[in-house]
């Protein structure tokens, strides 16, 4: 019974207030055969927050634009994961034009899809205590981490340190781009305003646009070589994948009607 209760825990707040209490009596009915479909419905609905029970329209967008903001910071972090592999965007046929095209769609499509504070006080001051306090921590963790390197530089360099500081690297790399996603994520229309519905579809096009591009890059690159970069191609198939995600997200808000 307690495993059913936190598998229903890990669906989406919104879900869990309309649907949670049935799901858990069908769950506990059903007794461990439930589980697969729990996992499933759970990592169904994450992917598709466009559907969530909402108050609004605007409501449902806020949400869209924070899975966007998700994927585009996600993109980021891998392409510059294939590009630490050897596999930067400049190797692609057009090689440094490439780069700066999926910098600024990246770029673009995040300042579409990002909602915007309510221009009040209260509302800006809110934003900016979330902010630091999702990204205070990591930026912590950079600056002791530069600080180390300019104090010590050869024994950073040196083993086994330099195992331990390439892991501490990425693994900050990884918690900054989960928090930062997370700033935007349920504020509320008090405190921003959704992305209008012709600015966020824009946003999530150029978002989507950038994932397969660098994606395809990545993967065609790799593919070419003799003996491609395992890590490469994983961020190169996360990448198609992340498009993929924006597209049924795309597909979700013309489906859904008005409440």
């Amino acid at each position: 019974m307690r495993l059913h209760r936190g598998l229903v825990r890990l669906y989406p707040a919104a879900f869990r207030d309309r649907w949670g209490a049935a799901l858990v009596e069908e769950a506990q009915a059903a007794g461990w055969r439930a589980w697969p479909n729990l996992l499933a419905g759970i990592a169904d609905m994450w992917l598709h927050p466009a559907v969530w029970p909402a108050e609004s329209r605007a409501q449902r967008r806020e949400r869209a634009a924070a899975l966007a903001i998700t994927v585009a910071v996600l993109a980021g972090l891998f392409g510059y994961v294939a590009g630490e592999q050897g596999v930067p965007l400049s190797s692609a046929p057009g090689g440094g034009w490439t780069g700066k095209a999926c910098t600024v769609l990246l770029l673009l499509g995040l300042a579409l899809v990002a909602p915007l504070p309510r221009p009040t006080r209260a509302a800006v001051t809110v934003l900016l205590a979330r902010a630091v306090r999702r990204l205070g921590g990591p930026a912590v963790l950079v600056a002791g981490l530069v600080a180390a390197m300019h104090l010590a530089p050869r024994e950073v360099a040196a083993a086994p340190w330099h195992g331990l500081v390439v892991a501490y690297w990425w693994t900050v790399l990884a918690v900054g781009a989960v928090q930062l996603s997370r700033i935007f994520a349920g504020l509320g229309g008090t405190v921003i305003v959704a992305p209008r519905s012709g600015r966020l579809l824009a946003g999530m096009w150029s978002l989507t646009a950038t994932s397969v591009l660098v994606g395809s890059i990545v993967l065609g690159t790799s593919a070419a070589r003799p003996a491609p970069d395992r890590i490469a191609v994983a961020a190169g198939a996360a990448l198609v994948l992340l498009a993929w995600a924006l597209t049924t997200t795309l597909r979700d808000l013309r489906s859904v009607t008005a409440d």
